[in-house]
């Protein structure tokens, strides 16, 4: 062991609020962890996910214990990572109460991956993975690691802080986009009435004259 480590073993986690302030710090995001198996299918909120790969590309994503997805995640091999907008709170709040026998999905429309992993409608994006690895660490949370079959922005992918692709990804989109034609005032003179035809003047007849005898 090394030296400046022999006390390591007496180490005691510290408590959450004396090191939040850094913790914090740390990347998090709002998601939805999803998946299907046979007639069934369910979603639960998550706040961290990270990639941990990149060739093959895969990520993994730490969520609470005892969730309703690990049977079905085991049963399917196979989950789906959904991006939320912070600002979206219905669709967050739908999975954050997770109530048994109840599908947090009835009432919005729902999209599947190739993997068959359901997907709110409402989401920036999502990315598909084969269940590669399963850590059951000693904590409140459990970490599932799969590798990335399918991905796809669901949003436009010009808003680079709303989406998962990455920055080559944001660029080529916004050269391949057309821009809306800026509207312009442009002031038309108004037309000029042609003159009404003036009806002729009918001069009142003379008095005749009374002629000389």
């Amino acid at each position: 062991m090394n030296p400046r480590n022999k006390n390591a073993l007496d180490w005691v986690p510290a408590e959450r609020p004396t090191v939040a302030p850094v913790l914090d710090r740390i990347p998090a995001g709002s998601f939805v962890l999803t998946s299907a198996h046979a007639d069934l299918r369910a979603g639960v909120s998550v706040k961290w996910v990270q990639q941990c790969s990149t060739t093959p590309p895969m990520v993994m994503v730490a969520v609470q214990k005892g969730h309703v997805l690990s049977p079905l995640i085991r049963d399917s091999r196979s989950f789906c990572v959904c991006q939320l907008d912070p600002a979206d709170r219905s669709t967050s709040r739908a999975f954050d109460l997770q109530t048994p026998g109840i599908d947090p999905f009835i009432g919005s429309p729902v999209d599947r991956t190739p993997s068959g992993c359901p997907v709110p409608a409402r989401s920036l994006g999502y990315v598909d993975c084969e269940l590669t690895r399963h850590v059951d660490i000693d904590g409140d949370c459990e970490i599932y690691v799969g590798i990335v079959h399918h991905a796809a922005t669901l949003l436009d992918p010009r808003e680079a802080a709303s989406c998962l692709c990455d920055g080559a990804t944001v660029m080529r989109a916004r050269e391949t986009a057309k821009p809306a034609a800026a509207l312009r005032r442009t002031h038309t003179p108004p037309v000029a009435k042609k003159p009404l035809p003036r009806k002729p003047v009918r001069e009142a007849p003379k008095a005749a004259r009374p002629r000389a005898r």
